[in-house]
């Protein structure tokens, strides 16, 4: 008659599945909330890589833009482009230098250049040459980018009024499959050009 009151030993059946789906819903919270982590994370590091490169890109081209001016004695703007009260993707302005021998007016600009064709990584380039309306119109063209070669970079705006450049860089980023359009906006004012003409 012992044998009917063994002691039970293992697992039912019943028992190992209700194990097995609360596992499997364990590991499905963990993994659902590890994707959701690495997908916040790529989404904060495009953030960070545009904040960087559009606070990099404005800190430089206000610096320079403050000094754009024109040979002494010499008459009119020292911004080329754009145009009073328009918007192009290019600024074009002139820059006095004194400290070459002799002293020249360079130009300097800045636009966006997608780095190979079809690539769609873009970087905003920043070119000088020597001006044509010098004594020695000799052409010596420097390109050198200004931010990292990005994908995320999609447009860059001026605006003109005066002597004020509002540059606008347009870029995009992607959360949970969704792009976002970013925008960094900076006025800028050149010491040397008057407020209205």
């Amino acid at each position: 008659m012992r044998l009917f009151n063994r002691k039970r030993k293992g697992f039912t059946l019943i028992e190992l599945l209700v194990a097995m789906v609360i596992f499997i819903i364990i590991i499905a919270v963990f993994f659902s909330s590890l994707t959701r982590f690495y997908t916040a994370r790529a989404f904060y590091d495009q953030q960070l890589v545009l904040d960087q490169n559009f606070r990099f890109v404005m800190d430089q081209l206000t610096n320079e833009f403050r000094q754009s001016s024109l040979a002494p004695g010499t008459t009119g703007d020292a911004i080329v482009e754009p145009l009073d009260n328009e918007m192009q993707e290019e600024l074009i302005f002139k820059e006095y230098d004194e400290t070459t021998t002799p002293p020249q007016t360079v130009e300097v600009r800045y636009r966006l250049e997608e780095t190979s064709p079809g690539s769609g990584r873009y970087e905003i380039m920043r070119a000088t040459s020597l001006d044509f309306s010098v004594a020695i119109p000799v052409l010596i063209i420097t390109n050198q980018p200004v931010t990292e070669e990005m994908n995320q970079l999609v447009k860059l705006y001026f605006i003109r009024q005066g002597g004020k450049i509002v540059a606008v860089i347009v870029g995009k980023s992607t959360y949970f499959g969704k792009e976002n359009t970013v925008s960094f906006t900076s006025l800028i004012y050149s010491r040397n050009v008057p407020e209205e003409q």
